[in-house]
Parts: C-alpha cells; structure tokens; sequence
C-alpha cells in the first residue's frame, strides 16, 4: 500500500470507486488534511481518457464555493496520477434522511446552499451530473456540500446512470437509487444540460422534505415508467 505521494501522507483508506480508490491524507507542507484520489488505470492509462479527465478535472479546480467541496490539485508521483480534494467531514445526506423527513428549517438552509452552489457551477458551465443524496455531506456545523462535482461522469453513479439511460424497460444494470434522480430526459438517452441537474437536486429537496423521493416503486423498471408517465406523489400525501 502507498504510504505517501509527493508531500502528502496517507493517512487510511476512505473508500474505492469507478475513479480510483480513496485516502485520507495529511498535506505535510499545509498542515492540512486532506482527500487524495488515486486515479485508476481505466482512466489513467488510457491517453483519450486520461485527457478528457484532466480536462474535466482542471474545470472543476477552477470552481471555488462554500458548498463544492474544493479540488486543490492534479497531481503524479510514483507513475499515479491524482486528485487532492478537501475533505470534508460529517455524514451524507443519505445517512441523515434514513427514511425521515428532515427538520423543514434545515431542509430549506441546506437547499439553499446547494441551489446557490449548483448555479455557480452552472455559470462556470460545470455541471454534476450524478446529483443524489449519497453525494452531499452535511458537515457537523450544517454547510451542506457537493462531492464529486463536475466529475459525475467518472464516477459508479454516473455508470449506473448510463447504463440506466435509453432503457424505457427498466435500466439493465441500473439500480433504484440511480434512476430515483433521474430527469426524464437522461433516462430516455437524449441530449442533456444543466437543467438535469436542477430536477435531480428537486427530487433531493423533495427527500428531505418528506423522508421519501418522489417516485417509489419496488423495481428500477417500474420507476423508469414513473418518472417518464406519472406526476410525482404529493408532499403532502407522505408529511403533512
């Protein structure tokens, strides 16, 4: 296992995904700590690929906001190729909905921060792309903020996402939480801007509003039909 890439020391293992795998890291010339990606060699050792991640990489460090959390640096050493992020403590907002609204007060604060986020980005025209409460982290102090911005592409979610996308019949491979976020037009495969990103972060206020997405069904399938043909359940009708 790497102990260290370039002034960075890892601290342990946070996690492994379509990217590459996770640390926690001490920046030794900052004296901060930090989130390293060390970028898989999918994506690292393949030229095409490893320029359009750069490319996307290098938008995405230009974006500076409370509630992004914030790409330092691109990075090599020791032949591997990575991303140091700031790391961002607390819990996903998938973690602290767990089926129960949340305090509308808090809601509202949240969706703000993450409405005012969204729209820097969409400014900067960076879109996410992989918008779901699984990848949102609310900080003990209550800053709501963004992971993975601009990188959805790149990300498990964003395969799931994908694979979903054109399959009228239930996304093969697809799982509930992905299609749960989808706009109608990712699930049907056309053309998408950032105007996706604003209906997955709708189905997000709508979570924390009331414990539940506003499509529920019990097979990726059948939600792939709601989202194309239904209207969404009242709020009222989960939380008065």
């Amino acid at each position: 296992m790497l102990d260290a890439l370039g002034h960075y020391k890892l601290l342990g293992p946070i996690g492994v995904g379509r990217m590459g795998e996770l640390f926690r890291a001490r920046d030794t010339r900052a004296g901060r700590t930090v989130a390293i990606r060390v970028v898989a060699d999918e994506i690292a050792g393949v030229p095409g690929r490893r320029q359009e991640f750069l490319e996307t990489a290098r938008a995405t460090a230009a974006l500076s906001h409370p509630n992004i959390a914030a790409l330092y640096e691109i990075g090599e050493d020791q032949g591997r190729l990575f991303l140091v992020s700031e790391f961002v403590p607390g819990d996903t907002l998938r973690t602290l909905i767990a089926g129960r609204p949340l305090n509308p007060r808090h809601a509202l604060d949240h969706g703000i921060q993450l409405a005012d986020a969204l729209a820097d980005a969409h400014a900067d025209g960076i879109r996410h792309r992989d918008i779901r409460p699984g990848n949102i982290i609310i900080t003990p102090k209550g800053i709501a903020k963004f992971v993975d911005m601009g990188l959805g592409a790149w990300t498990a979610g964003g395969a799931e996402r994908e694979r979903a996308a054109g399959a009228l019949t239930g996304g093969v491979g697809a799982t509930i939480e992905a299609v749960a976020y989808m706009s109608p037009e990712q699930l049907l495969g056309q053309a998408t801007d950032e105007r996706t990103d604003i209906f997955s972060l709708g189905a997000v206020l709508f979570e924390m509003l009331t414990g539940k997405p506003p499509f529920g069904a019990a097979t990726a399938s059948a939600l792939v039909d709601q989202v194309l043909q239904a209207p969404p359940r009242p709020p009222s009708a989960i939380a008065r």
